[in-house]
């Protein structure tokens, strides 16, 4: 029995040891870390003379044994590649180094971090492909990985096992392949941002189930095919951005009901064909529409003006048109839009005479092109205006 005592007292005083002092992984770790960059002085604080908790951008836990929780170093001029040593910082919650200049892959280690929720990568230099194992990271809710140089296929693990995530930004890589079908599962999602990479295929109709989908930007990828009709279940959209692509068909009329919420609508650069909806002056919140270089037709609505936070209409590029008897009263409507700053309707069939009104628009307007089309009559009442 005293034996059994002793054995268990032993145990008792190594489980206080282990517990009552900084874990042994985490100084490690950190030193790992920065010796694999340059860091130009910012991370001086990096030495002895004081405790790991006391380092510049290190975040620890309250309690003991105290254990790093958040490493944030955004924009402190680090220069190298990323240790993998930093999957050993297993109480991370926060991995902040955006803004800097890291370089090579991203360690797959950090698949180890299973408590991590915010990974802020994004503005470096990282290249290669997103390591899969980050899907063991199951309670992310933000990843910022824009503006690197990373390419390959978007894991489809990613949407099957990070059903916490609200936030993926992609922007300005080289990814290539399709949109993983896979995000949809993602009911929380409310910014999906995969825009200027090199992305194929259409929009997966999975998505339209997301309920809290607020910003969607494609813009600038090879995509193709129509949009699927139900990504118009998004009634909390802001900002819908598929510009620059191959997408093809046509706006549909009650769009205006779909998105009560849109501030930016942005389809320019594709295929799209039909005539603008009407209803489209029913989104009160609408501050930019871009519908330039496609193939839209028929009439301008009538009622555009009725949007009043209006900023920028770009129509140009497209087979719009207008007579002397029908088709600019929108220009007339758009006199009550007092922010507009730029309205784009060249390259169109417009014909017939400018309407007078149009010595009306904004005194704010900064700019107005009506370049190559067929329109007729004096307009010196219009640079007298905007003079």
């Amino acid at each position: 029995a005293m034996r059994a005592i002793a054995i268990s007292f032993v145990w008792s005083f190594l489980a206080i040891l282990m517990t009552s002092t900084p874990t042994a992984s985490d100084k490690p770790a950190l030193l790992a870390f920065k010796a694999q960059v340059s860091h130009g002085g910012s991370l001086a604080s990096w030495n002895s003379s004081v405790g790991f908790c006391s380092w510049q951008g290190v975040v620890c836990s309250q309690r003991r044994p105290m254990r790093v929780v958040a490493l944030t170093l955004d924009g402190t001029g680090l220069v190298g590649p990323l240790s993998p040593a930093i999957g050993n910082l297993t109480f991370l919650r926060m991995l902040n180094l955006r803004s800097n200049s890291f370089h090579g892959v991203i360690p797959a280690s950090l698949g180890r971090l299973r408590r991590l929720r915010w990974l802020y990568l994004d503005t470096n230099s990282f290249s290669g492909t997103i390591p899969a194992n980050l899907s063991a990271c199951v309670r992310m809710i933000e990843m910022r990985l824009d503006n690197n140089t990373l390419g390959g296929p978007i894991p489809a693990e990613l949407g099957e096992k990070l059903t916490s995530l609200e936030v993926i930004t992609l922007r300005n890589n080289s990814f290539t392949g399709p949109i993983p079908t896979s995000l949809a599962n993602l009911s929380h999602l409310h910014a999906v941002s995969l825009a200027d990479n090199q992305l194929v295929g259409s929009i997966p109709p999975g998505l339209g189930s997301i309920q809290s989908m607020r910003y969607f930007g494609l813009f600038n990828n090879l995509l193709n095919g129509m949009l699927p009709p139900s990504i118009y279940n998004w009634s909390l959209l802001e900002t819908f951005d598929v510009g620059q692509n191959m997408f093809s068909g046509s706006i549909p009329d009650d769009i205006g009901s779909k998105f009560p919420k849109l501030r930016y609508l942005g389809a320019g650069g594709n295929h799209f064909t039909g005539t603008i909806p009407s209803s489209i002056s029913n989104m009160s919140s609408l501050v930019r529409l871009s519908l330039v270089q496609n193939n839209f037709s028929g009439y301008v609505p009538p009622m555009l003006g009725k949007l009043g936070t209006l900023q920028e209409v770009n129509l140009a590029v497209n087979k719009l048109e207008a007579n002397d008897n029908k088709g600019w009263e929108f220009i007339t409507s758009l006199a009550n839009c007092s922010q507009l700053l730029r309205l784009s309707l060249n390259f169109n069939s417009f014909g017939g005479q400018l309407p007078g009104t149009i010595v009306n628009l904004s005194t704010t307007l900064q700019t107005l092109s009506l370049s190559s089309n067929m329109i007729s009559g004096i307009i010196w009442l219009v640079w007298k205006h905007l003079g």
